[in-house]
């Protein structure tokens, strides 16, 4: 016997078989059972949904030798003949290819004579928007007023295209498409009665690829299950289709959470190798942080549609309301301009880059400053103290006009050079790359430090800024309770410490990047690096070939590179410097609080300081 498709085979022979049309069911069942029965009915909606299988049920409910009921026996002649397409009494037309005048009248000729076996003439067309307008008009009379013995069971997809006079005259009845729940639980139990092992995160696959069809759905199982020689798994089903599953998706958003360049260009570079639509990625990415904010509004609101609510309530618990509206706003942007970017994955790069890099609350700096000649410009010595750095004050009250002007600012020392090809936008994006982009001392918070002349406070009303009464020395030196520790014990002067020296190398770009989060040790001319797994994954050999030019530079052309996964430990020059920026930052809060003009501004206009605009001078730029 030949191969029967799942779809076919599993085409329901009850209405109790019927999956998530209950509402139809119920209205038809009550008809059938009070025998309200009207001669004409129309059942709308997507494809694969139902309507010419309610069509054929309910021929059967009219035409069972037992009597007209929502339970037929199935085992009467009639029930068997419609069940296998040869009912006499049951007329199916094909409107799509039926659509002219002359195959309407003959219908409509043909009407008028008693059923040959059963109850009722049962005609059923489908796709009946597709008839001409001269058909509906010679159908109109006959649809209105049929005989006793004839029912109408029209189908369409397109319910806007028929007349209004063909609507009126029918009980219409709109089938709703499948939800991914109904479609997924629906293909559990016919795998379950098939016998083919399956991965539960393959049908929620299946169950979105289909689109709300529960017969898309069963065409693509079968398909599924060729592709897997008779399993289905997610990996076989997510290259067949030609997208990603859930677990992907949830790599990717962790990556964007916790602010993990590497880990997320790492990820990309992964799913790059399935050739998946990045607009389907993006449209995923775009449901969840939907369903992330709804649940963040409403907690508890996260249903079960895509087998991932735990993820959702998860997301929803560590994501800021801000970070989810930007990342939405971003995929929703990113996703439109694909089609006009040169290339698809570069497109959606940038828009999970843009994700990381406009975050609320995330630091910017300047871009280096770059000469002519494509070098960077000669930085000033790096010993002198920083300048006190400049808040935000916000003034509650209408100031005065301002007694002073402040003095200009000291210049400020030029980044380092980036003038790699790599020029790396991913340090910028990365959180503890940030410090790598400028290499600066500690704060200098000493009694030998010597003290700047500190232009008059800025106060900012809203929304014009005000200068300071008058320029008084800003820099307050803090109570040593709350100076902060920038390192335990003094580094060995003249000799090359890793982690305070690095940025001496010149390492720049994404091997800079990568460098500045690993660890070194030396024995004798071998020099090992060790990096930890999420900047180990982006290493290449071009990488380690500029590592390693700059560690002979510095040491000499005997030395040699040896690269390792594993725990860098604290003393990385991205922790140590990360370490001098919260320094600086402590230092630079620390004197704004202690600062006598800041004080000044607040008592005489109401103001309050705002403490998130506080940065360190050499930050504070734009």
């Amino acid at each position: 016997m030949s191969y029967q498709v799942l779809a076919r085979k599993w085409r329901p022979r009850t209405f109790e078989d019927m999956v998530g049309q209950e509402h139809v069911l119920q209205a038809l069942i009550h008809a059938l059972e009070s025998q309200r029965l009207h001669h004409a009915y129309l059942f709308t909606g997507t494809r694969g949904v139902g309507k010419t299988t309610i069509g054929r049920l309910l021929a059967r409910c009219l035409n069972c030798e037992t009597g007209v009921t929502p339970n037929p026996c199935g085992e009467c002649s009639s029930c068997q003949e419609i069940q296998e397409g040869r009912f006499v009494d049951l007329i199916e037309i094909d409107a799509a290819s039926r659509t002219g005048v002359d195959d309407m009248r003959e219908l409509t000729d043909n009407v008028q004579y008693a059923p040959t076996r059963g109850r009722y003439k049962v005609y059923l067309i489908d796709e009946v928007h597709m008839l001409t307008n001269q058909s509906f008009n010679a159908f109109l009379k006959t649809l209105e007023e049929p005989p006793e013995h004839v029912k109408f069971l029209l189908a369409t997809t397109d319910p806007q295209k028929l007349p209004v006079t063909v609507l009126s005259r029918c009980l219409q009845f709109n089938l709703k498409r499948m939800t991914p729940e109904h479609i997924a639980g629906h293909l559990r139990h016919v795998l379950g009665a098939e016998e083919i092992p399956f991965e539960e995160p393959a049908l929620w696959l299946l169950a979105r690829a289909a689109d709300g069809s529960m017969r898309d759905a069963l065409s693509l199982t079968d398909q599924a299950i060729a592709f897997g020689n008779q399993k289905l798994s997610a990996s076989d089903v997510s290259n067949m289709l030609g997208t990603i599953d859930q677990r992907d998706i949830e790599r990717i958003v962790n990556a964007l959470v916790e602010g993990d360049g590497p880990a997320l260009l790492a990820e990309i570079s992964r799913i790059s190798d399935f050739a998946p639509d990045y607009s389907v990625i993006l449209a995923d990415l775009l449901s969840l942080f939907h369903r992330v904010t709804m649940e963040q509004v409403v907690p508890g609101s996260a249903d079960n549609a895509l087998g991932d609510a735990e993820q959702v309530q998860a997301l929803a618990r560590k994501l800021s309301a801000e970070d989810a509206q930007l990342f939405y706003q971003s995929a929703l942007i990113g996703r439109k301009d694909l089609t006009i970017t040169p290339d698809a994955r570069m497109g959606f790069e940038m828009t999970l880059l843009r994700m990381l890099a406009f975050r609320p609350g995330a630091d910017r700096r300047e871009p280096p400053a770059i000469s002519s000649g494509g070098q960077s410009a000669a930085s000033e010595p790096r010993d002198e103290p920083d300048p006190a750095p400049t808040p935000q004050v916000e003034q509650k009250q209408p100031e005065p006009e301002p007694e002073s002007t402040p003095e200009p600012e000291p210049e400020m020392p030029a980044a380092p050079p980036v003038a790699d090809e790599d020029a790396s936008w991913l340090a910028s994006l990365d959180a503890q790359a940030e410090a790598a982009g400028e290499y600066e001392e500690s704060y200098p918070l000493s009694d030998e430090a010597p003290v700047t002349e500190e232009p008059a406070t800025a106060v900012a009303a809203e929304p014009v800024e005000q200068a300071a009464p008058a320029p008084e020395p800003a820099f307050v030196e803090p109570d040593p309770a709350i100076e902060p520790a920038v390192e335990q014990a003094p580094e060995p002067e003249g000799e090359f410490v890793w982690h305070r020296d690095f940025r001496s190398l010149g390492i720049v770009g994404m091997p800079g990047n990568l460098a500045s989060h690993g660890a070194m040790s030396r024995d004798g001319d071998v020099i090992t690096l060790t990096i930890d797994e999420g900047h180990a994954r982006l290493l290449n050999s071009r990488h380690e070939e500029k590592i390693l030019a700059a560690l002979r530079n510095c040491f000499g052309d005997s030395i040699q590179l040896r690269t390792e996964q594993g725990n860098p430990g604290p003393d990385t020059p991205a922790a140590y410097e990360e370490r001098q920026r919260k320094a600086r930052q402590e230092a630079a809060e620390a004197s704004i609080r202690r600062d006598p003009v800041v004080k000044s501004i607040v008592e005489r206009f109401e103001a309050r300081v705002v403490e998130d605009s506080i940065r360190p001078a050499e930050t504070s730029r734009r």
